[in-house]
């Protein structure tokens, strides 16, 4: 399915891109089959990406841009409400349910992620991407009033990816997308009351675990 213009061609042809890879693999990310799922004409993609090395991490930066503005989103709202942990938990559950429902980005950044490790330059931008990415959850972290809001931001993206691939991979889709965010909303929510368990200088395994 072509689909439908932003009347930003550069962006057109990145967000076909994704749905490629998300739908075939690398494999099945040439120009041409860009222009074609872009429905724009043959030799498009090419005019703005040269090299598929040059088309490949114009991807990881249009995705990038894509999650990272939905993450950016939550971390305003978790701003208007300081201190609300169950209001960011809350949104955050809504952003997880909405990228299930179109899970391309998701899956073209699993596939970019295998492929990462195999190509330094690819390697290089994912992990910048990343990086930028935690500092958004960060950003979360620090307005509903946490600590040590950098590696908690780290733990938290690294447990989120583990239940986002089991959904991605699981069928049939629409119950895997139900348990994912039931499984997210558990995690999270022990995770950031544990968190504030430490905060308080607390021991959360004293009352729970023999000496």
């Amino acid at each position: 399915m072509v689909r439908a213009s932003s009347g930003n061609r550069r962006a057109d042809i990145l967000d076909a891109a994704i749905d490629l890879v998300a739908d075939a693999g690398l494999r099945g990310l040439t120009h041409r089959a860009v222009d074609a799922a872009a429905g724009l004409p043959e030799g498009s993609t090419s005019a703005y990406f040269r090299t598929r090395a040059a088309l490949l991490n114009a991807v990881v930066v249009r995705l990038g841009e894509r999650i990272g503005a939905d993450v950016d989103e939550l971390a305003t709202e978790a701003a208007r409400h300081p201190g609300d942990t169950a209001h960011a938990i809350e949104e955050t559950m809504k952003q997880l349910d909405c990228w299930l429902s179109d899970p391309a980005p998701l899956l073209a950044r699993l596939e970019l992620s295998l492929e990462s490790t195999r190509r330094p330059e690819l390697g290089e931008a994912m992990n910048n991407w990343r990086t930028a990415f935690e500092a958004l959850v960060a950003r979360i972290l620090t307005d509903v009033g946490l600590e040590k809001a950098s590696e908690r931001a780290t733990l938290i993206v690294a447990c989120m990816d583990g239940i986002l691939l089991r959904a991605l991979t699981s069928a049939p889709a629409q119950a895997a997308r139900a348990v994912a965010v039931d499984e997210a909303r558990t995690l999270l929510t022990s995770l950031l009351i544990s968190a504030r368990v430490l905060d308080g200088g607390e021991d959360p395994l004293t009352d729970v675990m023999p000496g």
